[in-house]
């Protein structure tokens, strides 16, 4: 017969807290507690909450797997995209125009035709690259208070022809439309220094002036 008088476990009832927690650090904890608890009760007859503990370990698992997903595809998507976006527009770009455009907000093929031409004509073709420097545009916020809505990011570019070269691009998160936000995930322009013959800059119509 069930022993109504029983004292809940304190592993179960932290479990249960954890378990429902707005961090992953929270969540698994919650998991392990509720592990924990289920040892204690088995060894305390005298207490309750198993099932509450099995609910922490449900719940605590489910939430940490979302937890995990969501931070695996904001790196792969969002990280990735900011971290190695214009080096990978460029080297696709190079062999089709067409898979350089959608990097872009605005972008146009025949634009981008020209620009990777003119890129080619200058300095060879790309070898790889690498971000060295991000900067948050002035007055926007943060998103998730993680990540600038909008960033200025810098970028040093290896050619065949050109060992190193500069390139600043705009970074856009998220898309101010309307008094909302959409996301957006992707550049508005890039610029690639030259101080000899001038920069090269995609959209050729881009303001970049007062944020290199």
């Amino acid at each position: 017969m069930k022993n109504n008088s029983a004292t809940l476990n304190p592993w179960a009832f932290v479990a249960i807290v954890c378990s429902i927690g707005m961090c992953p650090f929270f969540t698994i904890a919650g998991v392990l507690l509720g592990v924990r608890a289920i040892v204690d009760i088995k060894a305390r007859p005298g207490t309750r909450g198993i099932r509450l503990a099995w609910v922490a370990i449900f719940i605590g698992s489910l939430v940490t797997g979302l937890w995990g997903g969501g931070m695996l595809w904001w790196n792969i998507n969002v990280r990735g995209q900011m971290q190695h976006g214009p080096v990978n527009a460029i080297l696709y770009g190079e062999s089709n125009e067409s898979a350089f455009v959608p990097y872009f907000i605005d972008g146009k093929q025949e634009e981008a035709i020209e620009f990777l031409a003119e890129m080619n004509k200058r300095y060879g073709n790309l070898v790889s690259g690498k971000q060295i420097e991000s900067t948050q545009v002035e007055g926007e916020e943060l998103a998730f208070y993680l990540m600038p809505l909008q960033a200025i990011l810098k970028y040093e570019l290896h050619f065949t022809d050109v060992p190193t070269v500069l390139l600043t691009a705009k970074f856009v998160l998220f898309d101010k439309q309307n008094e909302t936000r959409q996301f957006t995930n992707k550049f508005e322009w890039i610029c690639i220094h030259d101080k000899e013959r001038g920069d090269l800059i995609y959209p050729s119509n881009a303001e970049v002036g007062n944020e290199l």
